[in-house]
């Protein structure tokens, strides 16, 4: 229960509080002034609703693909890992006494690029602007995991390192598909409709408020007053924390901390 109404008030910000106050502030003032009329509620849901509705199901949808990108990234990366500690393990234990191939060698190289790539990926995605300075620096890095494949080249079949850097491709194609759905958002166009709405909302539905008060009420007035305008921020607030699923912000963002996956140890003889 605490957990419901920590999110709730999570998506209560200062606009919430701006918006309430006008509208409350506009009701006041034409119910003082007797300016009232009946406003369409239908107008509310036409013109701000459900573009609202519409952006939030579109952001939701970004982030359920961000999902599934960055899973099947991760997944890629522990398949190559794999490669790295058990095909190694595996010519260790034929070259035992010759000692040919050193296994931890190789999985501390890729254990080392990983915890980089996931760092300079987690500043990237995180960052408002990301810059690209940290973008290159991340292609570098998977150019540095497609050499560690090539090293155990000499040690495996050409079949199972065709595996490996067929994993490397997919970490490569859903790593732009990620970094494409944080610099491409929902239309701005629509964004920049639904805000302009949004903030002369206490204005257009002043005198709608102030006749309600008129027949029931001032405090009944300036509640309906506080109830719209509430509900109306919540959702652009809610909108707004999906539309960049990576940005820390909202509870309902994508954790991009190091996968604890890659931090198992690798079996040892």
């Amino acid at each position: 229960m605490s957990k419901i109404i920590k999110d709730f008030f999570s998506v209560i910000n200062t606009k919430s509080l701006v918006v309430i106050v006008a509208a409350c502030a506009t009701t006041t003032l034409c119910y003082e002034l007797n300016f009232h009329f009946v406003v369409p509620t239908d107008l509310i849901s036409i013109a701000i609703v459900f573009p609202i509705v519409f952006s939030i199901h579109a952001a939701y949808n970004r982030r359920e693909k961000a999902l599934e990108h960055y899973s099947i990234f991760k997944a890629s990366a522990l398949s190559i890992r794999y490669a790295h500690s058990h095909w190694a393990h595996e010519k260790q234990k034929e070259n035992r006494e010759n000692k040919i191939l050193d296994r931890n060698e190789h999985i501390d190289r890729l254990d080392g690029i990983y915890k980089d790539l996931f760092k300079k990926i987690y500043d990237y995605l995180h960052s408002k602007k990301p810059k690209s300075e940290t973008y290159d620096q991340i292609i570098t890095l998977i150019g540095k995991i497609s050499l560690s494949n090539e090293k155990l080249r000499p040690f495996v079949l050409d079949p199972e390192n065709v595996r490996s850097n067929e994993n490397l491709r997919l970490m490569a194609v859903e790593l732009e598909n990620i970094i494409n759905i944080k610099n491409y958002r929902t239309p701005n166009s629509l964004r920049a409709y639904t805000k302009v709405f949004l903030n002369i909302f206490p204005i257009i539905f002043g005198p709608f408020f102030a006749h309600v008060a008129i027949e029931r009420g001032i405090e009944f007035g300036i509640v309906m007053a506080t109830i719209y305008s509430l509900v109306l921020t919540i959702l652009d607030n809610i909108q707004e924390d999906l539309e960049d699923p990576f940005d820390g912000v909202g509870s309902d963002d994508i954790q991009l901390n190091f996968p604890t996956m890659l931090q198992s140890n690798t079996t040892k003889d």
